[in-house]
This record gives structure tokens, sequence and C-alpha cells, in this order.
């Protein structure tokens, strides 16, 4: 007889069965939604079970009822913010159009809660919410003709870059906080810093680009940080069908 109590994991798959107890008591999912909000608010370093109890009324010790440590409340908010919204379902524009829906769509949860890149990644294996994600990614490549290994490798490649340009976007928007740069300033204002230190016998190939415009916005063109590259990745895998 296992007597144990179920992991993190097990825990995201039991969810229904979990949530049973009336809202106004203390129970899993209001524990996991006063997370999410603190982290929201002020990043996930303010999350503690400390906080987590107080914010919710109850002691501490209390918490542990529902979750096991502080690292398995971060997997169960994970999951609950990084899951696709109810009713959630590709658009079937064909695979570039739904590759990309499926990209912004990512992105936009991840402006919506920026720790989500925080959490480590492999404690995210197998979470429902990076399941439904899949499921999605590899019905809008629907029966393009890859290997079902490089649709998955695609789809990994999609998702690292959504993770790359959130966490820039969030540096710039905190820099901005800081008095620093705007974020459509950033650019600009790095070129010009450039232009004062580069010297151009030691780094001629970076000097050419500043001074040809690397840096420089372009005028009449909106500022999208997330299309270029993801349009440059869709060319790509064009591409690779192709061959």
């Amino acid at each position: 007889m296992n007597d144990r109590s179920p992991s993190g994991l097990e825990k995201l798959w039991m969810r229904e069965q979990l949530e049973s107890k009336p809202r106004l008591g203390l129970s899993l999912e209001r524990i996991v939604e006063s997370g999410i909000a603190l982290a929201d608010g002020d990043g996930l370093a303010a999350v503690s079970m400390k906080r987590v109890a107080e914010s919710l009324g109850f002691t501490t010790m209390s918490l542990y009822r529902h979750v096991a440590s502080k690292d398995e409340l971060l997997l169960l908010m994970h999951d609950s913010a990084w899951r696709p919204p109810d009713g959630l379902d590709i658009p079937h524009g064909g695979w570039r159009d739904d590759l990309a829906w499926w990209t912004r769509e990512q992105y936009a949860i991840m402006e919506r809660h920026p720790w989500l890149d925080e959490v480590r990644f492999i404690e995210r294996a197998g979470t429902p919410s990076q399941i439904a994600w899949m499921d999605l990614g590899l019905r809008a490549l629907g029966d393009v003709q890859l290997s079902e290994y490089h649709k998955v490798a695609v789809l990994l490649l999609l998702s690292g870059y959504v993770s790359s340009t959130a966490r820039l976007a969030l540096t710039s928007r905190e820099g901005a906080q800081r008095g620093l740069f705007a974020p459509d300033e950033a650019t600009a204002a790095f070129g010009e810093l450039l232009r004062t230190i580069v010297d151009p016998g030691r780094y001629p190939a970076l000097f050419r680009a500043v001074e040809g415009g690397a840096f420089a916005p372009v005028e009449g063109e909106l500022y999208a940080p997330l299309d270029f590259g993801l349009q440059l990745m869709l060319d790509g895998i064009e591409r690779l069908i192709g061959a």
C-alpha cells in the first residue's frame, strides 16, 4: 500500500479531485491564485509561503496541508498561468498562419505574467499546460511534410524565441521604470553609446554597422519585437518543408 503524498506534477493532473473544497475555505486553487497575484504584482521573488498565507488570512503552516513546498507552489502557479485559455483553438488558416498565431498567443501570456520564464524549465516537463500547448502546435502543423521529430523541434524553437523575446522586452520595461530609456528609445540610445566607444580600427565591422544606421529606428516602421524574428523563422520552416 502506497501512502505517500502526490508529487507536484501528480497534483497538476489530479487538480479537479483536489479542488473540491469551498472557495471560502483554504484550497489549493486559492493558494495558487494568490501566488500568481503576488508574482504579477511584485515579481517571482515576492512569492513566499508566508506572504501567500497572509494574503489569504491563514497561517503559513496551514498552506502545507495543500502544498508541500515553495517549489511545488511555483510549479502549480506556472501551470495555471501558462495554460491556454478555455476553448482556445487553432484558426485553421494554413500551417504558417496557425504557427504564427500559436507563437503570438504564448507571447501574450508571457506579457501578462513576465515571471513565467523564471520557473526552471526542467520542472515544467509533462505539466498539463505544456502538453496542451504542444498538442495545439502539432495540430497547427497538421499534415505538413515534416517528420514528427522535426515538428516538435520547430515548436521548441518557437517557444524558445517567445521566452527570449519576452525576457528582452521585460528588461527594457524595467529599465524605463528605473528612469533609463523607454523601450522604443533603447535601441537608438545603444547605437549612440556605440558611436562614442567603438574604435573603427579594432571593430571595423561593428563601426560600419553603427554608421550605417543599424541601431537607428526605421521611419514609418512599427516596433514589433516579436514579428521580425518570427517571420524569419517561418521562412526557414517553409524551406525545411520544401526540402
